[in-house]
């Protein structure tokens, strides 16, 4: 079946993410109850890179294998995520709706400020809420990702 290798590699990568958000669920409940020190800070700020990371590494093997159309230049972190809501010539599918765009984008921008920070600058208030819904949208992304992988199995049209 056409493009076989990729669906492989992202049901890996789907493995990764929720094994990386299952090594992180004892933390995630402690701070739904107390506020993260500095260290759990730090891990939660790994998570949240380490979860976009791991759904753009995704977004890019469609986009170089399937779409044959990677986006090039400053922005193109922020065009890849929007190629996965569209559209392509080579992939008459998306891969995400709109909506879950939307709250990708929180956590790409997220990811991009953590790269460039120390973590001092970390800030709870800030990270919060994406760490509150990070479960939901983990959920969510995963399951369109695995819709999309499932129709371009069966070979279903939009």
């Amino acid at each position: 079946m056409q493009h076989k290798k990729v669906i492989e590699n992202i049901e890996l990568e789907i493995k990764r993410i929720e094994r990386l958000i299952n090594e992180y669920e004892v933390l995630l409940k402690k701070v739904k109850v107390q506020h993260p020190d500095f260290i759990e800070l730090g891990s939660l700020a790994m998570l949240l890179h380490s979860f976009y990371n791991g759904l753009e590494n995704i977004f890019s093997r469609i986009a170089r294998k399937i779409d044959e159309k990677m986006p090039q230049g400053e922005g193109w972190h922020k065009e890849l995520l929007e190629q996965m809501a569209r559209q392509t010539k080579k992939r008459k599918q998306v891969v995400l709706s709109n909506n879950i765009c939307k709250d990708l984008e929180e956590y790409l921008g997220f990811r991009h400020f953590s790269i460039h920070a120390y973590a001092f600058d970390l800030d709870w208030e800030l990270m919060k809420e994406l760490v509150e819904k990070l479960n939901d949208v983990k959920e969510r992304v995963l399951g369109e990702i695995r819709l999309f992988i499932t129709r371009r199995r069966l070979g279903v049209k939009p």
